[in-house]
């Protein structure tokens, strides 16, 4: 199990990427075929990959490189209730300051990752995508301090119990919620109205917390 979490974080199977059949992958692992079944079962449990009926299995997540550092150890032990009370203070801040000075480029980034997200194909690509899409909002804002924030945010976004939280928070009606949402924020931030971006924030974070924790209880 060790060999392949780590060949999926070298980047030789990359997130969403399928993986070999069965027999192709206990070959290149040298394991035995009921071995390599087991493993599987254990990295679909914690979140690491995804079967899919009919289409095989897929990698779903990426191992954390950098769960090491003070912020994402602090913030992957804290609650959901605590992590996105953060979340509602920062990033609504976040849209606003990106509308006011992000460069075209910046502009053209974070369309591009809207774009992909709207397309994407099932939750680990949704999720990947949704996480650069936010990202690049922060990198417009110019501050190194917030993507660094960000960057442990989606640290903690690839820890498999946050992942099948999501799962469990993740419906098609929220999905078409969510890609409504961040249709209308980045279009507010290539308007260049801080105004309306930081609302709009506002809104899809109170979406996020409120599913979260509703299913929480």
């Amino acid at each position: 199990m060790q060999d392949l979490l780590a060949r999926i974080e070298s980047g030789e199977f990359s997130l969403g990427q399928q993986l070999p059949s069965e027999r192709e992958l206990a070959n290149l692992l040298g394991v035995a075929r009921n071995t390599l079944r087991a493993a599987l079962q254990q990295l679909e449990s914690d979140g690491f990959l995804t079967r899919q009926i009919g289409r095989g299995t897929f990698v779903a997540q990426i191992p954390n490189r950098s769960s090491g550092s003070f912020l994402s150890r602090r913030m992957r032990n804290a609650s959901p209730a605590d992590l996105m009370e953060v979340r509602l203070i920062i990033e609504p801040h976040v849209a606003a300051l990106a509308a006011s000075r992000g460069s075209n480029e910046d502009i053209d980034r974070i369309q591009i990752a809207l774009r992909t997200s709207l397309s994407a194909r099932g939750l680990a690509e949704f999720e990947h995508w949704d996480a650069e899409l936010h990202l690049a909002i922060f990198h417009a804002t110019k501050n190194a301090l917030l993507v660094d924030y960000c960057d442990a945010i989606n640290a903690i976004r690839n820890e498999p119990s946050w992942y099948r939280l999501k799962k469990r928070t993740v419906s098609t009606d929220t999905r078409t919620l969510y890609d409504q949402q961040h249709s209308a924020i980045v279009q507010a931030i290539a308007d260049r109205d801080p105004e309306t971006a930081q609302k709009l924030m506002t809104q899809h974070m109170s979406s996020i917390r409120d599913n979260m924790l509703g299913v929480l209880g």
